[in-house]
């Protein structure tokens, strides 16, 4: 078992946490496919404009390769280096607040 671990969070409030393996590794999955989601949308954005941009449908053929090439190599040096260096915990929020809102007929 892991010993406890203390987190400062906002407003001076601290928590303390017990953290099992499995917990670890649920948060680690939980980060690496955040990060892989945040990391796709970046460059399904730089394709759209790399189309408009880039005259030739074989120039854009060609930087199209490249850029997913790239986007994948880092996304995968990324979860690489959260496996090997990195302990990660999933502090969930505290609370959700939903406002519901009547619309007047």
């Amino acid at each position: 078992m892991c010993p406890p671990r203390v987190y400062f969070l906002p407003l001076g409030k601290e928590r303390v946490l017990n953290m099992d393996d499995s917990g670890s590794v649920r948060s680690k999955d939980r980060l690496k496919k955040y990060v892989q989601n945040e990391v796709t949308k970046l460059f399904t954005s730089v394709l759209d404009y790399a189309e408009v941009a880039v005259d030739g449908k074989e120039r854009y053929s060609n930087l199209r390769s490249k850029i997913l090439k790239v986007s994948n190599d880092a996304i995968r040096e990324i979860k690489k280096e959260i496996d090997t260096r990195y302990t990660v915990d999933y502090i969930p929020p505290a609370e959700d607040i939903i406002v519901v809102k009547q619309l007047k007929r």
